[in-house]
């Protein structure tokens, strides 16, 4: 009985001493990202976004679907996520931007300069201050303009690393026939990459969220980011580390 007591004041105490996730959501990693890519995957760059300053007609793909897959983020009340799209010489990506509910969307990216609207669209999303939600709020400012890339722009091309799985399909995927074959020592390293699964820990003014990622321009990293919890969330601190050193060779 002594023993019993003395083991659940242990387990009591370890428990108190250190952060602590906030609400017992778990993070679905690979189902968010599989959603993502469902939505997002398939679409083409419309023919009239590649040319000098192009405008928006109407009918592209609309960015608050974002919303319905990260489901513990949202825009403050009051403001829509929208964009206009960048081409140059060197290729093509949206432009991200929000807006109030009743502003006219902006159709080009020189309406949106002339605005003066080019504010950090991250300062107005907001998360439900749950263990998800600060997943999905990184998630969200790496990948939200991961669609209608044109040449130069896929280079941006770092997906997040869920599981062991995802790190052996990727190096399986190195096969050369996009690129050069990855070699054996970092077919090795990679194997023995550890801590893989994203870790997202809720301190009381901040919340530190590591995952690994892959590129074919770079390789495995970790990446490391500290969020302040109050809102405006905003990443005070970034960190990344090289695991596994690899480039595919390709040049657009």
């Amino acid at each position: 009985m002594k023993n019993t007591i003395a083991m659940l004041t242990l387990i009591f105490l370890l428990s108190a001493c250190g952060p602590s996730p906030v609400g017992g959501t778990t993070v679905t990693c690979r189902s968010l990202l599989d959603s993502l890519s469902a939505l997002t995957g398939g679409l083409e760059v419309p023919g009239y976004f590649r040319t000098i300053n192009p405008v928006k007609t109407g009918g592209e793909f609309d960015v608050m679907q974002y919303f319905t897959i990260l489901d513990h983020l949202s825009p403050q009340p009051g403001y829509v996520l929208d964009y206009v799209y960048h081409y140059d010489e060197l290729g093509g990506f949206p432009v991200l931007y929000v807006r109030t509910v009743d502003t006219p969307p902006y159709k080009s990216e020189a309406e949106l300069t002339a605005s003066d609207g080019l504010t950090n669209y991250m300062d107005f999303i907001q998360t439900d201050d749950t263990p998800d939600g600060y997943f999905q709020y990184v998630l969200l400012s790496l990948t939200a303009n991961r669609f209608y890339l044109f040449w130069h722009a896929n280079y941006s091309d770092s997906q997040v690393v869920c599981d062991k799985a995802d790190v052996n399909r990727i190096v399986a995927s190195l096969n050369g026939d996009f690129g050069y074959r990855i070699s054996l020592a970092s077919r090795i390293r990679a194997a023995f990459i550890k801590d893989i699964e994203p870790s997202i820990v809720v301190n009381e003014d901040s919340v530190e969220v590591s995952f690994v990622t892959f590129t074919r321009w770079g390789g495995f990293f970790r990446q490391s980011f500290t969020i302040s919890r109050s809102f405006p969330h905003a990443i005070l601190d970034e960190q990344e580390q090289n695991l596994v050193p690899y480039d595919c060779g390709v040049l657009f």
